[in-house]
């Protein structure tokens, strides 16, 4: 039987397609037993991973840090609206900058918990970033 270096090829091909299949599978499975795992955790355990790697605790920290700003002791609020719309968007990351700032804890609840604006002719988001500020530098 005379084999050719086609025949080889061909050959390889088809192991390697089986070694990627394989391959693939094996990371199914893993994956498969992770979530298991992950869902088999009690539930502040869960959270507690949720809100340290999804939910960004840097992103929170990183806005305390515009609060303390220039631009915020100038009582200017435009560098505040996206990273606050963001954050609001979390519950996680909301509960978690109501407990490291209570100024941030105290015009949340005022806005969103009781719906009183501070500044009637601002939007909802609005008044809630420049009565951080007010209360903070005025």
């Amino acid at each position: 039987m005379e084999i050719n270096n086609q025949d080889i090829v061909v050959q390889a091909c088809d192991n390697q397609d089986k070694a990627v299949q394989d391959k693939v599978i094996q990371d199914r499975l893993a994956l498969v037993k992770t979530i298991r795992l992950i869902n088999s955790l009690p539930d502040d355990v869960m959270r507690h991973i949720y809100e340290q790697y999804f939910v960004g605790i840097d992103e929170c920290n990183q806005y305390l840090e515009l609060l303390k700003s220039d631009k915020s002791h100038n009582l200017e609020y435009e560098h505040l609206t996206e990273p606050t719309r963001k954050l609001l968007q979390h519950p996680c990351a909301v509960e978690y900058l109501c407990k490291k700032h209570k100024v941030f804890k105290h015009m949340y609840t005022e806005h969103y918990i009781k719906h009183n604006k501070s500044f009637l002719r601002m939007d909802m988001l609005h008044s809630f970033i420049a009565s951080i500020l007010m209360y903070l530098y005025h």
